[in-house]
């Protein structure tokens, strides 16, 4: 509803429905749907603060595959950041005894997709020309049938159908107000990936899941804990937070030389003119008297006469 309302009213150009389309925009459409379910499954068979450790893989994944595909090369802080949430997330899987081999699966494959959407999300926004608007409602299109045959096999449809809170006004506000929600959350992730880069829209997600990290610890019930699986994930945050501080850095170092540059450029102006008039300056050139002499004269000296 919210791209067709922005087809219909907003600058942004949108083609028409292509063959093209379709096969620029279907593997990031699968992409988001694996990593919808996987999510969902990886959620409800892991505690929170496990699952967000183990999501912080992803992020090693997505800046691997920046620069083999995307040819974004990092500093070596960068790297050195995501590697502490790769290792701060492997001691809290050691230290968890809560351990779910199949938890833990789906939640690799969660990494893996989420890896695969976000440098596919790149890629077509930097390379293909597609808009954020236009990737938002393509992907939209595409995603739609893979999650109704994924419902439709593993959920009972008719349970979705009978269930009796669809005439309770409260619930269908709370409903509509999630799915704008979710329209907006898919926009502003596409817009920061635009502007940004995959890894670090990633990671911003990150940040958002150290909150949740630890109050998972003290909601749901799940967590047990133990001082190596804490110690992991207090590593693996750490991470996290080391990741913004780099990139803020970063950012000032690069405002800092735009003002440079830009202060620069009157001045190097200035002085090339100055530079130019000097050497007009110094040039003589001479001129015919009437009595048939030669006179040289220059502008730094005009009395000069040969």
């Amino acid at each position: 509803m919210f791209t067709k309302l922005n087809r219909n009213t907003s600058v942004s150009r949108f083609p028409s429905f292509m063959v093209l389309a379709l096969f620029q925009v279907a593997p990031l459409s699968f992409c988001y749907g694996v990593d919808l379910v996987m999510g969902i499954a990886g959620t409800g068979s892991l505690s929170l603060p496990m699952f967000s450790a183990l999501r912080r893989l992803s992020n090693f994944f997505i800046l691997v595959g920046e620069q083999l595909f995307l040819g974004v090369v990092r500093v070596a802080s960068v790297y050195a950041s995501v590697c502490l949430m790769v290792f701060g997330a492997a001691i809290a899987a050691i230290g968890d005894i809560t351990f779910d081999a199949v938890g833990y699966t789906y939640v690799f494959v969660n990494n893996f997709s989420t890896a695969g959407k976000a440098l596919l999300t790149k890629s077509r926004l930097r390379d293909q020309g597609f808009t954020s608007i236009e990737l938002l409602y393509y992907n939209s299109v595409f995603t739609l049938p893979f999650l109704l045959v994924i419902a439709w096999i593993t959920t009972d449809m008719s349970q979705v159908i009978n269930y009796s809170e669809w005439t309770n006004p409260m619930f269908l506000v709370y409903f509509i107000f999630s799915c704008c929600s979710a329209v907006l959350l898919n926009y502003s992730l596409l817009q920061c990936t635009h502007y940004t880069s995959a890894l670090t829209t990633s990671i911003i997600g990150v940040i958002k899941n150290v909150i949740v990290t630890y109050a998972g610890m003290f909601v749901g019930g799940d967590y047990v804990f133990t001082p190596v699986n804490f110690t992991g994930v207090c590593i693996s945050a750490t991470g996290a937070v080391m990741y913004v501080w780099v990139m803020y850095r970063q950012n000032q170092i690069q405002t800092k030389r735009i003002e440079i540059r830009t202060l620069a450029q009157p001045i190097t102006s200035q002085c090339a003119g100055e530079d130019a008039l000097a050497e007009q300056n110094k040039k003589t050139y001479s001129a015919p008297f009437l009595n048939g002499t030669t006179a040289t004269r220059s502008r730094m000296n005009p009395r000069k006469v040969d």
